[in-house]
């Protein structure tokens, strides 16, 4: 049944992932490698645990790269160690302070003008052309990388080929890439890691109001502090990291509102709290659906041992649909009590420090494009095609029209 590759799931996952919830919360897929959970409480007691899994492996590649492709890297100067997202305790509390620190809440939330130019701009375009419009194209794709790019300090010309890097790194990291494409995309992230290397030496000569010159000024020139091959690596995932997710949540979004269209209709009546609206839709429509954890050392999940080297798939997806945590988990319902429970973000020390960010862009375009489109519906009859892989549920095209 569990085929993350097949246009099946990738259609409907959630549907394959409730039926092996209910007969087999954990399992191995010998084609992954991976033994695979899929129920909330063992998923977030894995998150939680640094004592057993590690995070190390969750940017690693799900295909190992082949020769031509793995020389591509080696022969480069791509150097990004593990950090963030890829990194365990003790070392891994020193970086998120630091990382972090550029990232409060408060200042993501000043972003805000910004936010609303950049969408209304988007709407503006969509008014002046012709139906029907990819929704992807025209809004959810490059929204978060605008604002994002933006808090970087991103000049605007380099936009494009920045987001192109940054698509390839999905396939290649959760996907099964031919061997052509690996050495295509194995070219694109060096590349790709060139540039991060020249933004971060151009900030270094040139400061100006943007995370990067903020790191920068953290580091004050100390490497004991942070090195600049550090900075550099965490600026390389921030290009790519930081806005995918939200891109992929913003048309999942759109996806499921405009379909259900009593609930469009109360949101474009005002009937609805917007936030209660995105943060519903987090949990039913998570942009990461499953997210990967090493075995450490032996341990015991549900009965079954883990041997240390095992690679674990968490079903996040899976997991923000458990009956035993959601009431009629199928069914879209802003305003749980309970909502805060799901786990779009992660859990524990890697906890999506940009939520804040993600949240303010969705509740933005879903307020003005309810405002300013309220007739928006989807195109019927269309193919949904989703960027086959085994981590996020992106949609690549949404018409619709109005």
């Amino acid at each position: 049944m569990f085929d993350p590759f097949s246009t099946t799931y990738q259609a409907n996952p959630h549907q394959v992932l409730a039926d092996i919830r209910g007969t087999e919360p954990i399992f191995f897929a010998p084609e992954l490698g991976s033994w695979v959970v899929t129920r909330h409480d063992t998923i977030k007691a894995i998150l939680r645990d640094t004592v057993h899994f590690s995070s190390r492996i969750v940017s690693d590649p799900l295909v190992p790269l082949c020769p031509h492709a793995k020389s591509i890297i080696s022969d480069s100067n791509f150097d990004v160690p593990p950090m963030l997202v890829n990194n365990d305790p003790p070392s891994h509390a020193r970086y998120r302070k630091f990382f972090s620190e550029p990232l409060q809440r408060a200042r993501m939330l000043k972003l805000e003008p910004f936010v609303r130019q950049t969408v209304n701009g988007k709407i503006d375009a969509m008014l002046a052309a012709e139906r029907p419009v990819d929704l992807v194209a025209a809004l959810t794709f490059e929204t978060p990388m605008l604002v994002l790019f933006r808090a970087l300090g991103v000049p605007q010309e380099d936009v494009p080929t920045v987001k192109r890097w940054a698509d390839s790194r999905v396939v290649l990291q959760w996907g099964k890439p031919s061997e052509e494409d690996q050495v295509r995309m194995a070219k694109d992230s060096v590349d790709f890691y060139a540039y991060a290397e020249q933004l971060v030496r151009r900030k270094q000569g040139s400061p100006e109001e943007d995370i990067i010159s903020d790191l920068l000024a953290q580091r004050a020139g100390d490497d004991a502090n942070m090195t600049l091959k550090e900075i550099t690596g965490t600026v390389f995932n921030l290009l790519f990291a930081g806005h995918e997710t939200t891109s992929t949540a913003a048309v999942g979004m759109f996806n499921n509102l405009l379909r259900n269209r009593p609930m469009w209709e109360s949101i474009v009546a005002g009937a609805q709290k917007l936030d209660a609206v995105v943060e519903e839709s987090l949990r039913y429509s998570p942009p990461i659906i499953g997210w990967r954890r090493l075995v450490k050392e032996p341990v015991e999940v549900l009965g079954q041992q883990l041997a240390a080297g095992d690679r674990v798939l968490m079903m996040l997806g899976a997991a923000n649909r458990d009956p035993e945590v959601f009431e009629q988990p199928d069914e879209f319902r802003p305003g749980r009590q309970n909502v805060a429970q799901h786990l779009s973000f992660g859990m524990g020390i890697h906890h999506c420090a940009g939520a804040p960010l993600a949240r303010l862009e969705l509740t933005v375009m879903l307020e003005l494009v309810a405002g300013r489109l309220p007739g928006m519906r989807v195109v019927e009859g269309q193919q949904l095609d989703y960027v086959p892989n085994t981590v996020a549920h992106a949609l690549t095209k949404l018409l619709v029209t109005w």
